[in-house]
């Protein structure tokens, strides 16, 4: 199941909220749970956790219980605003963290095929690409945690993006 909406946020909202991420919140390099190392390899970006504004995640959570019409009644600490540089990309799930689904919310960045998540089809051990889903601010995405994905890596220097991730431990639809 995977479930894609655009406009998530109305727009006043949404420039907001854009505003808001850019400018006011502060971010911390950010790796692999399982890596002992820290470099280029196993990073995934910056991350500001989303408990340390209550106000943004309440916003967060209730417009997603309004467009995916589901209630959400815990998520998890690792919940967070993402900036990433898309150089490299590195296939996982995020069973590991107790989530049961996982709601991307795409927030800055350019609108292309090529800068957007791709889900995979297969095991851990053995996948192949399944699903790609370009960037487009204000677009929003459902998905099992289980399902395999990353961010889609991409040969241009320096390309940016912003995304939240919200871990969704516990709801009901």
């Amino acid at each position: 199941m995977i479930k894609i909406i655009d406009n998530f946020f109305e727009d006043i909202l949404f420039k907001n909220i854009k505003n808001h991420i850019t400018t006011k919140l502060f971010f911390t390099p950010r790796y692999l749970n399982y890596t002992k190392e820290k470099n280029k390899n196993t990073t995934y970006g910056m991350r500001f956790q989303l408990k340390e504004d209550p106000n943004l995640l309440k916003t967060f959570i209730t417009q997603a219980e309004k467009k995916f019409n589901i209630k959400i009644k815990e998520t998890l600490f690792d919940s967070g605003i993402d900036i990433r540089n898309l150089e490299n990309f590195i296939p996982h799930d995020d069973v590991q963290l107790g989530a049961k689904i996982n709601i991307l919310v795409m927030l800055k960045g350019p609108t292309a095929v090529t800068n957007g998540t791709v889900f995979y089809y297969g095991t851990e051990d053995n996948f192949e690409l399944d699903i790609h889903v370009g960037f487009r601010e204000n677009r929003a995405i459902l998905f099992p945690s289980g399902w395999i994905h990353s961010a889609h890596a991409n040969n241009q220097p320096n390309l940016k993006r912003y995304t939240a991730s919200l871990f969704i431990k516990d709801y009901e639809e």
